[in-house]
């Protein structure tokens, strides 16, 4: 494999790094696109159907089960595509096989103590967000099943092979188990430990979508075993730091966000911590349509780095934060304008009054959406520590401000918090990749020269 082309998986031919792109690109937005459209949908009707307070109740147990299981599972995309693309650089299929058992033990280990763990600590939260013995049943249920359904390692197998077409088909299994189960308990007049079950089951479905999908593939061969593994963290020097980093810096970067939704509810109610998740969710939907860039960018600028490729790294780079921070001025606009109004056709007039939470979640959104590219650039040199020291700062900052802002404010001063540590982590990165993109062998072509 090298700069300029490589083989595409589906169709045997030889694509250039901006081919390669331009298709996972589409079947990423085509993806992200319809998993959207699903995912506002089923928002809608699960606000709809429990109200304010129940559908407070149900986002306060959602959002503890997807932070504990942030916290505790590791990002194994990420280190299969960073360690993975150098292997099939070198033509070496029995390290890739080791690196795939190696991260897919990982992945399972850290589950089931994520699920022991978000057990016990059902009762300790118990009394901050009001549950009942009934809530603190349906909030373990629902953390452990969620913290069991990962597919990290199947997702990056699939990237790193270019077959975003299934990592497409996967993604899509579960909005719409979500969809089509939230539409049947509404019709039911079904509670929230209904609904919590349908997200479940749609969670177990698209983990074994990603399996089944990534399986499927030839070249994917997995080696587990203790042999295997103490040999795959020798072949892949500095990789436990590399994903203890990016575990890290991943759970932190969701902190503001869950850990708001949580203080949301203990401090100003269920309804009001309804009304916030309704906010992010929607607000999140801003960086749905770039997600996919970012997915595809991963393996190509990895691909880059293995191949001393600066000049085209720059390019790349540069050229996808201009666009992205154009895309992100035409959005705060439209949240500011519109965002009354798709919140009344969301979830109806009950929800009006997460207008401010929307605005400025969305600001949050944009900011991150400006710098979308960076973090990207930092894995692929394994500066992953840099990524993650800018957030550990911006997390310290917000558990700060929301002590402040959040007794005063109520979901408002969690908002503003997060719009603050967006901030931060975009200058951090902003300096550090700059410094990066600086950093380019003898005779290659400036910043300006490829930006023009």
């Amino acid at each position: 494999m090298n700069g300029e082309g490589t083989e595409d998986a589906s169709k045997g031919t030889k694509r250039s790094p901006f081919g390669r792109m331009t298709k996972n690109i589409g079947w990423g937005l085509g993806s992200r696109g319809f998993t959207s459209l699903v995912s506002i949908a089923y928002l809608a009707v699960a606000a709809r159907a429990l109200g304010p307070e129940a559908f407070g109740a149900f986002a306060l147990t959602l959002t503890y089960g997807q932070l504990v299981a942030n916290f505790v599972q590791f990002q194994s995309w990420k280190g299969v595509i960073r360690y993975g693309a150098l292997h099939v650089t070198a033509g070496r299929p029995d390290r890739l096989a080791r690196l795939f058992g190696f991260t897919a033990t990982l992945d399972f280990g850290s589950a089931a103590l994520g699920a022991v763990l978000a057990i016990i600590g059902v009762p300790l939260m118990a009394p901050l967000l009001g549950w009942g013995v009934e809530e603190q049943t349906a909030a373990a249920m629902f953390a452990a099943v969620l913290l069991l359904t990962t597919g990290a390692t199947p997702a990056g197998m699939l990237r790193l092979f270019d077959r975003f077409d299934l990592v497409a088909y996967s993604d899509a299994i579960g909005p719409v188990v979500r969809l089509g189960g939230a539409v049947a308990a509404w019709v039911a007049g079904a509670g929230v430990a209904t609904f919590l079950a349908i997200w479940a089951a749609a969670a177990v479905a698209q983990a074994a979508s990603l399996w089944v999908a990534a399986l499927l593939i030839k070249r994917s061969r997995l080696a587990f075993g203790r042999s295997a593994f103490k040999h795959a963290t020798e072949e892949n020097e500095g990789i436990w730091r590399f994903m203890l980093q990016t575990n890290l810096s991943n759970s932190i970067s969701l902190f503001w966000m869950q850990l708001g939704t949580l203080a949301v509810g203990a401090v100003a109610g269920q309804a009001e911590a309804g009304a916030f998740r309704l906010a992010r969710g929607l607000s999140k939907g801003i960086l749905r349509p770039v997600q996919p860039v970012t997915l595809a960018l991963y393996p190509e600028l990895s691909r880059f780095v293995a191949d001393d490729d600066h000049a085209l790294l720059r390019k790349v780079v540069v050229r996808s934060t201009v666009i992205a921070a154009t895309l992100a001025l035409l959005v705060v606009l439209v949240m500011g304008i519109a965002g009354r109004q798709i919140l009344r056709i969301v979830a109806g007039e009950q929800f009006e009054f997460a207008y401010s939470f929307l605005f400025l979640l969305s600001i949050a959104s944009a900011i991150s959406l400006v710098g979308f590219a960076f973090e990207p650039v930092q894995d692929a040199h394994g500066r992953a520590w840099n990524v993650l020291r800018a957030k550990l700062v911006a997390a310290g900052v917000y558990v700060a401000l929301i002590a402040v802002l959040l007794p005063r404010m109520g979901g408002q001063g969690a908002a503003i918090a997060a719009i603050i540590c967006s901030l931060i982590i975009f200058v951090q990165l902003a300096f550090s990749t700059a410094r990066l993109l600086k950093t380019a062998p003898p005779g290659s072509a400036s910043v300006v020269d490829e930006v023009a």
